[in-house]
């Protein structure tokens, strides 16, 4: 009796608090305006500091918010650099007394800076309209920093959330975190892991990011130069020596291995992608078509459209004429791509090889069509040349900004059209197949491994001489300085228009460096190359214009400054002692039709051979041996994975994952986050099995004590996880009634080949997955597209760009453009309260039934992998649904030879899975 007298008044008192909080929910759930809450603003110098906090109207949740489409005006314009950060009331109580967890929040708080001392008129749009007046006031230097770090914190965490949802290099975001550290003084808060490892890479071990993925460095390239870290230096030394390779070591290839004729005249040092008949190559680019010229965009809707087929086929000047859908093959009798490195996106070295049937046909057709390209772009300055190569006459096609360079040479019955006069002098030089890569040892070995009867519709082969290539002292070297040299460009336009935000008089770059917009050392290159601007933008005086630039193996360096020198020695002293061998890379890809509904398979053969499987101690350190067996996939698996692992004292484990094709509720995926992700989790149907037992679990500290198993082998874990232990396995599901089905069923199968990696999915465009994934796509699809518009009015409320100048104002910045990846189309939108907001048509639509890119051509995947010492060999066959064949050849990326119209696309019918046969690789395409 005594317990109940004392909880009544408690159960009272939490009844009255909730009860107060429903009220004010409601309360805020009415107002239909913005109200300001508080403001307040200390002067400073040379900015003062102010914050405001507004209580959100009814009208305002959704886009603005989601966007974060918000602005902050002052009527003389003395505001600058704001961060806005929304939040809900009282989050815990409200998920207590049942509201929506979703519930929009009911408050932002905007920081900014601000010039001078007289009071701020502030409009605050979020999109409702709340004008504000804030007298600055004077506080003691202690306050003012206080305010001063909230600001800055919420500022950064406003640049981690857009870098989160953007899918674009962050730019913007680092330049302008970097350049106000700089001049406030104020330490960037600390890196994140991600962060750290981006600057982790220009060291020798993350050397393979500075070639194939440039971004991560570029952003480093940044932060350096604005702190002053990249120092300005003369180029007075020789270049340093390149680096001792040792010999790859490889089994002798047999004598009567068969090469093809054009891998005999393709360089050494070239990548080599060959198609073998015109009808492979233009497999290729319709594949590219269907996928809006990116083959990434398969699998998601990216929000950024590089347009690197219309960038290379503009440079080459390959344009289509009517030729190859008339004539094609019987003109082309082989084709294949060549390179020295695959940069499209600042200017590539790379060619087009054809070897011609009919030499007279092919030759006067591609003359044709560049005397048609030089009168189309005379007002760009285009020129066609005779350029002497190797006392060789080669025709040269170019523009003075490099959007177009275009060399041809014609020898025998080989056709070679490239934007590298490098490539054209190896090309020259081989002599009877002496230099060339067919003739190398080592590819003679990989037509042993994956011979020229195999009939690829296409073979890449990547040698160790590419490789080594890359790595090179000319190309790290020049490297580097293209990387400066586009950051100096991309920091210029930034500094000239936060400038001009902040009203600087005169916008000169030596103005611009000492207001330290810019970093002391800008303009002062090595090769003393400098930056012009003109009407259509700017331009590298060495390298051309931005997304041109002059392939790196035609720009010249022939003396490198001392840091350059310590820096390539560093790598040179990696690779001697570390990674002493480029181990070769080849792929076979091969399809094969099974239907007449465009149903086709396409089986895919990777190889590295020789390969150091100590080189990749991360990768394949904990697999074991290749087995035969595996653990048997469910009846009801819709995907399963197994993998060979090794445990401890080298004990051999198989693990088997699973997700079973039964029905479970799909939440809201649209927020994300470690809880929705346990949420996720807890509802899929899915299992992870081992065998034997591995015990990982049972050696957990204190778990370990807690969950020892019934009489029937279960026991549960945290977070309403579930074990079984049966029959030697240990299965772990989050569905008991999983485990009860599934664990008596275990138990290892037989397989025709050995591996260590195993994966099948099945058709998962019609399945009680279906709408999970396109849930988790369409989730994704929303941010990137979110993101953009959050990108577009970050560039104005940050930078002052006008409003209807921001989407060109950020394209131009990095080169690229940033579309809907809800397939929408970006406008400006006026709210009725006057403010022009950046939206997609997407938005306004009913997304409901929407379908992911993968759901539309994905039928199926199985995989294997396995990694040994001396081959690394990975084969995979993907089912994909395309668009019906048609009757003639379409339009090829690249535009070679043919005027064909493109046609309508015609949504893809749905194969039958039931009436599909699906017949194995032909013999010879397994390994």
């Amino acid at each position: 009796m005594g317990k109940e007298k004392v909880a009544r008044p408690m159960n009272l008192r939490v009844s009255s608090l909730l009860l107060t909080f429903a009220i004010v929910q409601i309360s805020l759930f009415e107002c239909d305006q913005a109200v300001a809450d508080s403001a307040e603003a200390v002067i400073g110098r040379p900015f003062g500091v102010a914050k405001i906090t507004v209580t959100l109207s009814k009208s305002d949740f959704g886009v603005p918010i989601d966007s974060h489409g918000f602005s902050l005006k002052e009527s003389s314009g003395r505001t600058f650099y704001p961060s806005f950060s929304t939040k809900r009331v009282l989050p815990i109580l409200q998920s207590l007394i049942g509201i929506d967890a979703v519930t929009p929040p009911q408050q932002l708080t905007i920081y900014f800076l601000f010039q001078g001392d007289a009071p701020l008129d502030i409009t605050v749009y979020t999109p409702s309209q709340q004008r504000i007046r804030i007298a600055p006031v004077s506080r003691r230097p202690a306050a003012f920093n206080i305010m001063m770090k909230q600001w800055w914190r919420s500022y950064h965490t406003n640049i981690r959330d857009q870098d989160k949802v953007g899918n674009y290099p962050a730019v913007v975001e680092t330049y302008l975190s970097a350049m106000l550290s700089k001049r406030l003084g104020m330490a960037v808060p600390p890196l994140s892991r991600g962060e750290m490892e981006d600057r982790e890479a220009l060291t020798p071990s993350q050397s393979l990011m500075l070639l194939m993925g440039t971004e991560e460095v570029r952003n480093v390239m940044m932060k350096s130069m604005l702190s002053n870290e990249v120092s300005a230096e003369p180029a007075s030394q020789p270049v340093p020596a390149p680096i001792d390779w040792h010999p790859l070591l490889m089994p002798e290839p047999a004598d009567d291995v068969v090469i093809e004729p054009m891998a005999m005249n393709v360089p050494v040092g070239c990548f080599y992608v060959r198609f073998g008949e015109l009808n492979n190559y233009l497999w290729l680019n319709k594949l590219l078509e269907e996928s809006g010229g990116d083959l990434s965009r398969l699998v998601s809707n990216r929000g950024v459209d590089l347009h690197l087929s219309k960038t290379i086929q503009d440079q080459l000047a390959l344009k289509q004429t009517a030729l190859a859908e008339v004539f094609g093959s019987a003109v082309v009798d082989d084709v294949a791509l060549i390179g020295r490195d695959t940069f499209t996106r600042e200017g590539a070295a790379l060619g087009m090889l054809f070897k011609a049937k009919n030499n007279l046909l092919m030759a006067n057709d591609i003359t044709s069509n560049r005397s048609t390209v030089v009168q189309a772009n005379k007002k760009a300055g285009a020129t066609l040349v005779k350029v002497k190569i190797n006392g060789t006459d080669v025709s040269f096609l170019s523009t003075p900004d490099n959007r177009i360079r275009s060399f041809y040479v014609q020898r025998g019955s080989y056709h070679l059209v490239s934007t590298s006069r490098s490539i054209i002098e190896m090309f020259l030089s081989i002599d009877q197949g002496r230099g060339s890569l067919g003739e190398s040892r080592e590819f003679k070995y990989a037509r042993t491994l994956m011979p020229v009867d195999r009939k690829d519709t296409i073979f890449v082969y990547l040698s160790s001489s590419f490789f080594r290539g890359l790595y090179s002292p000319q190309y790290r070297i020049e490297l580097r300085r293209r990387i400066h040299a586009v950051t100096e460009m991309e920091l210029l336009k930034m500094a000239q228009a936060a400038a001009l935000n902040e009203k600087l008089p005169e916008i000169s770059v030596d103005q611009l460096i000492a207001h330290s917009f810019l970093p002391r050392s800008f303009g002062r290159r090595a090769d003393q190359s400098v930056i012009r601007g003109d009407a259509g933008g700017y331009t590298d005086s060495v390298r051309g214009k931005l997304g041109n630039f002059m392939p790196i193996p035609d720009v010249p360096v022939d003396l490198v400054t001392a840091s350059e020198a310590r820096e390539y020695e560093t790598l040179r002293f990696y690779h001697v002692t570390q990674w002493q061998q480029m181990d070769p890379v080849m792929v076979g890809i091969n399809r094969f039709k099974l239907n007449d509904e465009g149903l086709e398979r396409v089986a895919i053969d990777l190889r590295m051979a020789p390969f150091g499987k100590n080189k990749y101690g991360s990768f394949t350190k904990y697999l074991g041996p290749p087995l035969n067996t595996r653990v048997a996939p469910m009846p009801t698996d819709l995907a399963n994975l197994n993998l060979v692992i090794l445990g401890d004292h080298n004990m051999v484990h198989q693990y088997g994952v699973g997700i079973q094709d039964l029905p479970f509720p799909v939440g809201d995926l649209s927020k994300g986050g470690l809880l929705d992700t346990l949420r996720m989790l807890q509802v899929t149907p899915g299992y992870l099995t081992a065998w034997p037992k591995p015990g990982i679990i049972d050696k957990l500290p204190i778990i370990g004590n807690l969950v020892q198993p019934d009489i029937h082998g279960y026991s549960k874990i945290l977070f309403g996880l579930w074990r079984r232990e049966f029959n030697g396995f240990s299965t772990l599901s989050f569905d008991y009634n999983i485990l009860a089905n599934i664990t008596p069923e275990l138990h290892l199968v037989e397989e025709e080949e050995p591996a260590q990696v195993r994966l099948h999915v099945g058709d998962i465009s019609d399945s009680h997955l279906t709408p999970l994934a396109n849930g988790l796509a369409q989730s994704w699809a929303i941010k990137g597209s979110l993101g953009n518009a959050r990108f577009f009015h970050a560039i104005s409320e940050q930078l002052g760009v006008p409003r209807d100048q921001a989407r060109e104002f950020a394209e131009d910045l990095m080169n690229l453009d940033l579309i809907c990846s809800l397939d929408g189309k970006y406008e400006l939108i006026q709210d009725p309260s006057g403010l022009l907001r950046w939206e997609s048509s997407a938005w306004r639509q009913d997304n409901g039934d929407y379908q992911s890119n993968l759901m539309r051509w994905f039928r199926g995947l199985n995989a294997r992998m396995n990694v040994g010492e001396g081959l690394f060999v990975a084969h995979a066959e993907i089912d994909m649904q395309r668009e019906k064949p048609e009757p003639t050849l379409k339009f090829p990326s690249f535009n070679l030879f043919g005027t064909g119209k493109p046609k309508e696309k015609s949504k893809p019918k749905k194969a039958d899975a039931e009436e599909v046969p699906k017949p194995k690789s032909p013999e010879g395409k397994q390994f």
